[in-house]
């Protein structure tokens, strides 16, 4: 079973990806587990925390201005307006230039999700492999896409993966380009086992 990204996750993951420079995220301070923790750019400072109503992360963006409220507390400010969808379990993976990075749900297939902080809304959904990294960068996501379901003729393994009753997937390197949200894919396609 997959287990849900903390905070300190979120955090060790933005600066072993090295994200203190350009457009990404920097984080702004360490904390418990809990508490408020947060990311920021030059334009948006996100603030989340452990949802205390189940899954997922409350999760807070602010645009930075001379009237924005400071500190990395988790206390909605005028003009603060929360991220996601709350029927969701949303947590945050990273933040570039105006898009934070989210990966979406509880079981072991799952979703990334890139929002559109500007506009407040969701500006891609993508299904894919949580076994494989992904790299938040100031100009494009890396992660690796499921694109569909995997054949007997595409997936060498699929006969072993379908006889445990779990489904054959293919995933592929990919990358979101921002800001124009173009996807590409690159490499061999992998098969990989999904319930």
């Amino acid at each position: 079973m997959r287990q849900r990204h903390t905070g300190w996750f979120a955090l060790g993951l933005a600066c072993a990806m090295g994200v203190l420079a350009g457009g990404v995220a920097r984080p702004a301070a360490a904390a418990p587990a809990n508490a408020a923790q947060c990311l920021s750019n030059d334009d948006f400072l996100i603030i989340y925390r452990e949802s205390a109503l189940g899954p997922g992360s409350e999760i807070l963006a602010r645009r930075k201005g001379p009237d924005a409220a400071a500190g990395c507390v988790f206390a909605k400010a005028p003009g603060d307006y929360e991220v996601g969808v709350r029927e969701e379990a949303d947590y945050v993976l990273g933040l570039a230039g105006r898009y934070l990075v989210m990966d979406r749900g509880t079981g072991p297939n799952r979703k990334l999700v890139i929002w559109d902080l500007a506009a407040r809304k969701t500006a891609l959904t993508l299904a894919y492999d949580t076994s494989a990294p992904v790299k938040v960068e100031p100009g494009a996501v890396l992660f690796s896409a499921v694109t569909g379901p995997a054949s007997p003729k595409t997936c060498p393994q699929w006969k072993d993966i379908t006889k445990k009753g779990l489904t054959a997937a293919l995933t592929v390197d990919s990358k979101v380009a921002l800001p124009s949200l173009a996807v590409s894919r690159s490499g061999a396609p992998r098969c990989i086992a999904q319930q």
